[in-house]
């Protein structure tokens, strides 16, 4: 082995920051010229947009530098997916420019913090300036669009605020494979920099950062444990202990177990179940033919790592090599067990763990190539050697003529100057060849792909404007009602996202914190089995009747039909109108429009309470065919007082919540259209919100009201959450879905029938 001393030759810290830097500016130069040529990459598809839409509706529906808010266009109020776009840079672009301009600012604004999160990561390894700047490079195909072009997983092209969730994560890593015992200072300021690195990433996204937390594990446990001194291990492992008690006793860690878990897919575990057949979830092995040589190369580059390198680089080949160890595992196990998969997709362990196997690699290379150079300048040293010899048998006015020459040269202080010099120029180069063949294949190829990755936005603007006058939404206008579509699919969800981006509200949520209580909802009310858990989205179900019935009491005021009308089993005597459909596939023809006479925009006041303990009593009393949701209402709970109509109800959307007004002759409750949630707080005491019809909010007010609705759930607050996890035991929701993993009652398959899976996803590699 060979020490890794790579330094001496750099003149100052000065220089070490201009090469970085430099590396870091010339890559996301070349990205820019990339996203310049090859257009609409970043935030593409379906879910790119999503995620377009819910920035977008934070800054403008969100209170300020709150990421936990309800989202008053999706899904009756439900929770805004928990992307902080006030911490996360990657999204403040969307703050200030056009929506497509802002996508491509984004990704560079990610890529380089990426980029420079994996250079300090390999520094605090002792990785070299110039290794390191060219390992965390390599990260740019992570990205549009060369995540396209290699066949990447695209979870940076669809959600690219996540490449910024991921980085302290790197850089964590980094600290505590610093930390060594020394002084109690010393150790404060490495657990206070690791814990504000966790903690930071869990508020830009909690969701991703738990995903990409649970990838890493394996990495801080061989920082951890690898060293092999047992105050080092004591010290590194105190340290982590310590922002594990510190993320406990603030709430974060609640606050990440409870969101995660009050969704539909994690308590409906096979609403959203793998295929028994190896499929493309498991890895990019699958479906990229490039990746089994990025695991071949990076395979080699460990292989050398273990062999040259020592001390804290060799530690860092080694996370490499164990981490990807506990990758296969885990893969393994989700192509093997015969249990509902509800821990994240093995390919997005995979996508996060990239750096980390890309820059141990590089840096085994790296050792390679010093020991090859130290050989090297060996073999000199001894040539060397001999040609000294032969240079003291010259004559003495030889030797003087050469020792003469030697000096013209120099060999103290210049030399050594312009050895720094060509040095700096050196390494100046080498961390511009990455920028520059990206740079190169932006001119050269970039042309071919200009289009042929871009999906625009549907341009259907008839449609938008008429919604937009009847039920657009904008901070202190009153709630109109909502949209409604069915059919849906793909192309019909671009179109839905269009409105949503011209906040335009719809019945239909697409997400993954779609809650039990909606899921269950719709299969109560329709008797609809989903086909995932990330969708509430009510769909006819056997009668026409109830349908309409439900559709007007969560909100719709428009039911979109599709590009036909409807059949004439549906009974809609309702006013209809015809708007020109363009979908981005080519297709045309018309968006059939009906108008809903009664919509419930906060005026639906129930007088007659029935009660009911489970979800099977009370989806059972709501798919009656004559419950009328105007005059009626189902309670876990019974009412002590008599109830009276409300009048003037008034709906309005502030930042961050509701505003209601209205009156009553007495005591009245009234059944707004927002998901119901024990975070839900009225800031008017005197009023009191309960659940009601199983998902949604009744308000119970006497005479009059004029307050405030808002949604108290955060990072430090979660304890709310937990009585909404209570009430979903007191429901004792359950629905009957097919979970085609789960055979025998075996929890893991036969070793035949282990041997043939795993022969059938091995034939499945590309």
């Amino acid at each position: 082995m060979i020490e890794h001393n790579t330094e001496i030759r750099w003149p100052s810290a000065f220089s070490r920051f201009v090469v970085a830097g430099f590396a870091v500016i010339a890559l996301v130069a070349a990205q820019l010229m990339l996203t310049a040529e090859i257009h609409g990459t970043n935030y593409s598809g379906g879910d790119g947009k999503l995620a377009q839409v819910t920035t977008l509706t934070a800054y403008k529906f969100a209170n300020v530098f709150h990421f936990n808010s309800i989202n008053p266009i999706q899904g009756l109020g439900s929770q805004l997916l928990p992307m902080n776009v006030w911490a996360n840079p990657a999204y403040w672009p969307f703050a200030f420019l056009r929506k497509e301009l802002a996508t491509d600012v984004s990704a560079a604004i990610a890529l380089g913090l990426f980029v420079i999160a994996g250079y300090i990561m390999a520094r605090c390894f002792d990785v070299s300036v110039v290794l390191s700047a060219i390992g965390s490079q390599l990260s740019i195909i992570l990205f549009a669009p060369l995540a396209f072009v290699f066949q990447l997983s695209t979870v940076f092209c669809i959600m690219v605020g996540n490449a910024v969730v991921y980085a302290p994560h790197m850089i964590a890593l980094g600290l505590l494979a610093r930390l060594e015992p020394g002084s109690w200072r010393g150790f404060g300021l490495a657990t206070a920099g690791i814990f504000a690195l966790l903690f930071y990433s869990l508020c830009c996204d909690p969701l991703w950062s738990i995903v990409h937390g649970i990838g890493w594990a394996a990495a801080f446990a061989v920082v951890a444990f690898g060293r092999l001194h047992l105050k080092t291990i004591r010290v590194r492992c105190a340290a982590l202990s310590g922002c594990v008690v510190l993320l406990f006793l603030s709430g974060t860690a609640e606050y990440a177990h409870t969101l995660t878990i009050h969704t539909a897919r994690i308590h409906f575990p096979g609403s959203s179940d793998r295929p028994r057949a190896p499929d493309f979830l498991a890895s990019e092995l699958f479906y990229s033919p490039y990746v089994k040589y990025f695991y071949l190369v990076w395979t080699l580059g460990w292989l050398l790592g273990l062999l040259t390198l020592c001390s804290r680089a060799r530690l860092l080949v080694v996370t490499g090599i164990v981490s990807f160890i506990f990758l296969l595992g885990y893969t393994v196990l989700y192509l093997l067990l015969n249990v509902p998969w509800l821990a994240p997709l093995p390919l997005y362990l995979a996508h996060g763990l990239f750096p980390l196997f890309a820059i141990s690699a590089v840096a085994g290379y790296g050792g390679a190539l010093r020991l090859a150079a130290s050989s090297a300048r060996r073999i000199a040293a001894m040539v060397g050697e001999r040609a000294v010899d032969i240079w003291s048998r010259l004559g003495e006015a030889n030797r003087t003529r050469l020792g003469a020459l030697r000096s013209s040269h120099g060999d103290g202080a210049p030399a050594q100057s312009r050895l720094r010099f060509v040095t700096a120029v050196a390494a100046l180069i080498a961390v511009a060849i990455i920028p520059a063949g990206v740079a190169e294949f932006a001119i050269t190829r970039g042309p071919a792909y200009a289009e042929a990755l871009h999906e625009r936005w549907p341009n259907e603007p008839e449609l938008a404007r008429f919604f937009e006058d009847k039920i657009g939404l904008e901070v202190g206008r009153p709630f109109r009602g909502s949209v409604h579509f069915w059919p849906f699919d793909y192309f019909t969800g671009l179109t839905v996202s269009g409105l949503w981006a011209r906040s335009i509200p719809t019945v239909i949520q697409y997400g993954q914190l779609v809650t039990p209580p909606s899921f269950y909802f719709v299969y109560a009310v329709s008797e609809h089995q989903h086909a995932g858990a990330n969708g509430f989205v009510p769909s006819p179900g056997l009668f026409w009747v109830n349908y309409w019935r439900v559709l007007q009491h969560l909100g719709a005021r428009y039911y979109v039909a599709g590009h036909e009308g409807l059949p004439l089993s549906a009974y809609a005597n309702f006013p209809v109108y015809t708007f020109p459909y363009r979908s981005v596939s080519g297709e045309g023809g018309l968006w059939y429009v009906y108008e809903l006479p009664h919509p419930n925009v906060g005026n639906d006041s129930p007088t007659e309470v029935k009660t009911a303990g489970s979800s099977a009593e009370i989806g059972a009393m709501l798919a009656e065919p004559n419950f009328d949701f105007t005059r009626q209402v189902v309670l876990s709970e019974e009412i002590s007082q008599p109830l009276v109509p409300a009048r003037d109800i008034r709906l309005s959307v502030i930042r961050g919540g509701w505003h209601v007004s209205g009156r009553s002759d007495g005591t009245s409750l009234v059944v707004l259209p927002q998901q119901f949630s024990h975070c839900l707080r009225a800031r008017d005491e005197r009023v009191r919100l309960m659940r009601a019809n199983l998902m949604m909010t009744g308000m119970i007010f006497s005479r009059d009201v004029d307050t405030d609705i808002v949604f108290d759930y955060g990072i430090f607050t979660p304890r709310c959450r937990s009585t909404d996890l209570a009430d979903l035991r007191q429901l004792d929701l359950r629905i009957s879905l097919s979970t085609p993993r789960v055979t025998n009652g075996r929890l893991l398959p036969d070793w035949k029938s282990a041997l043939a899976a795993l022969g059938a996803a091995a034939r499945a590699i590309k």
